[in-house]
């Protein structure tokens, strides 16, 4: 994860209000290697406050071996929307016990934004301040990557897609959701 100067990204770099608690890099370069196709591909986003999210600017991608090839068939194998979805947890950043820290830094097992413990405490407090908090982070998260937010707070607090809506619109209300949008339908990737 990169700024688009080169540097290595921290919680300094996130210097754009989002929310009513998140702060985000305004643009991030990040790369990866996919060694099923034997292929490097970067990506330059820049955050769109028009979509609400990232958005792809630019790719680029390079072989990584000397037999490997950048061919149509090896594009179409390209998994942009992982990288970006991989990437976002670097820029985004929220304050945990008094410091600034990144999503990724507090990242739980298993790629979880909010580990099962905390999960399980804020389904059973309901929907509360602190459990509107954690819905803030868990849309925030996904909808800047372009992945479905509503089923992302489902998931990760294990709570059913029509309680998601509910916790999430009473999140829009209490302005937590402020410059974050998620456009509801088919995706430029095919998913809903």
């Amino acid at each position: 994860m990169r700024t688009p100067d080169g540097q290595r990204m921290t919680w300094r770099h996130a210097t754009l209000p989002l929310g009513s608690a998140l702060r985000i890099a305004p643009a991030f370069t990040a790369t990866a290697t996919a060694d099923d196709i034997q292929v490097e591909s970067t990506i330059e986003a820049v955050y769109s406050a028009d979509a609400g999210r990232y958005r792809i600017a630019a790719t680029a991608h390079r072989a990584t071996s000397s037999t490997g090839e950048i061919t149509p068939t090896v594009l179409r194998q390209v998994r942009l929307g992982e990288l970006l979805t991989a990437a976002v947890p670097h820029c985004v950043t929220v304050e945990f016990e008094g410091k600034q820290r990144t999503v990724h830094d507090l990242l739980a097992t298993g790629g979880r934004v909010v580990p099962e413990p905390l999960a399980a405490i804020a389904v059973a407090a309901g929907p509360t301040a602190d459990t509107l908090g954690l819905v803030q982070l868990i849309y925030g998260v996904a909808a800047l990557a372009a992945s479905p937010p509503m089923r992302a707070v489902a998931n990760e607090l294990g709570i059913p897609e029509r309680t998601a809506t509910h916790w999430i619109s009473k999140a829009r209300a209490a302005g937590l959701l402020e410059g974050i949008r998620y456009v509801v339908g088919r995706q430029p990737d095919g998913a809903r």
